[in-house]
């Protein structure tokens, strides 16, 4: 298919069927009682995250990086916008001043992470030269120890800033993630995933205590690598995953272990020496030499799975090492699971979705400065 229909070049393909395997397991776990945030870094097109969020049937985006943030408000009039890391306040000024005219409202579908007081207050400064309403999810740390507040203590005192300036700022829930958990084969029973849980919960506390009703809010946390632990849990309200949906190699981890490898590199072969000019004795894996169009990206093989690591690592054209049985010619191509989805997959131009061995469209990516 790819020497019949490709562009001749390395290329980024999605296995439709295999995706909607992995969505329908997400949300499953996710289950009726909460709601399922698409990880847009992780899936990183519009017409790919149009896909996940049909099959999942959810409106709720996490977003990381500002050029993305007004992409979604352009191509998902509907989305609620939960951005996934404190961004300074320049780049939320960046956000309205790039932001078109449409449905999309930032004052009721935007989240904005607030991590610290000083950002608090420069985010309501923000408000108020802007003359917008700010909705406020504050990250909260539950072990990862990577910022946010520390404490439900400190959380009182940011409470009070926006109760007292209503008319710039709300409450729209919190965010706390806990990767650290991933590796730990862990449920509910496991003391680090109880030590999250209550964390979580003394800060669900001080919002009851300000007035706030959380059952009304966006409770959010998890992350494809720990979603699954929580399917009996109700302390959080709002789950998030997106490299779950494609499988790079790093989740190939305990709690996504039924879920299969959907997005794969294909990369032409440029040139074969059936010897190794390389080494005078070679090993007899080591046999022979492919050449690649392009490389040095952050991925493994796959197929053929037998062929050995590059012997040097190139962008332009990178040579694979293999024994003299593996059969693959000038032009066949050699396909390579990404060890992470997000950088990777924008660095191939449009996705090429396949279902059933046929190429059924081209998905744009989205473009890193807007």
């Amino acid at each position: 298919m790819l020497k019949r229909e490709g562009p001749g070049r390395p290329v980024m393909l999605i296995d439709t069927t295999r995706m909607t395997h992995n969505i329908d397991r997400l949300t499953a776990s996710v289950g009726a009682h909460k709601q399922y945030r698409i990880v847009v870094k992780s899936l990183p097109s519009v017409p790919l995250l149009e896909a996940v969020r049909q099959r999942a049937k959810t409106e709720a985006l996490m977003v990381f990086h500002q050029p993305f943030l007004n992409a979604v408000a352009e191509a998902f009039p509907e989305a609620d916008a939960l951005l996934g890391k404190p961004m300074p306040a320049a780049a939320a000024r960046t956000f309205y001043d790039a932001l078109g005219p449409g449905r999309f409202d930032p004052a009721t579908q935007v989240q904005w992470l607030i991590d610290s007081p000083q950002r608090l207050l420069q985010y309501q400064a923000l408000a108020r030269t802007l003359g917008v309403k700010l909705r406020l999810n504050f990250e909260i740390d539950v072990g990862l120890h990577r910022g946010g507040f520390a404490e439900p203590e400190a959380l009182s005192a940011a409470l009070a800033v926006v109760a007292a300036d209503a008319e710039h700022l709300s409450v729209s829930g919190l965010m706390g993630y806990e990767p650290h958990l991933t590796g730990m084969e862990a449920d509910l029973k496991h003391p680090e995933v109880r030590k999250v849980l209550e964390r979580y919960a003394g800060f669900v506390e001080r919002l009851r205590a300000a007035g706030l009703n959380p059952e009304k809010l966006t409770l959010n946390g998890a992350g494809s690598h720990t979603l699954k632990i929580y399917e009996k849990d109700r302390t959080f309200n709002d789950l998030s995953a997106g490299s779950g949906v494609v499988m790079p190699t790093d989740f190939d981890t305990y709690h996504l272990a039924d879920h299969q490898p959907a997005l794969f590199i294909a990369a032409p072969i440029l040139k074969r020496y059936k010897q190794n000019p390389f080494m005078a004795e070679p090993p007899a894996s080591m046999a022979q030499i492919y050449y690649l169009y392009g490389g040095y990206w952050k991925a493994k093989m796959a197929s053929p799975a037998v062929v050995g690591e590059p012997i040097y690592q190139s962008t332009n054209q990178t040579p694979i090492s293999a024994a003299a049985d593996v059969d693959l010619d000038v032009d066949d191509y050699m396909f390579l699971r990404p060890t992470q989805s997000e950088a990777v997959m924008l660095q191939f131009g449009d996705l090429l979705p396949v279902t059933d061995g046929e190429l059924v469209g081209r998905w744009p990516v989205f473009h890193q400065t807007g």
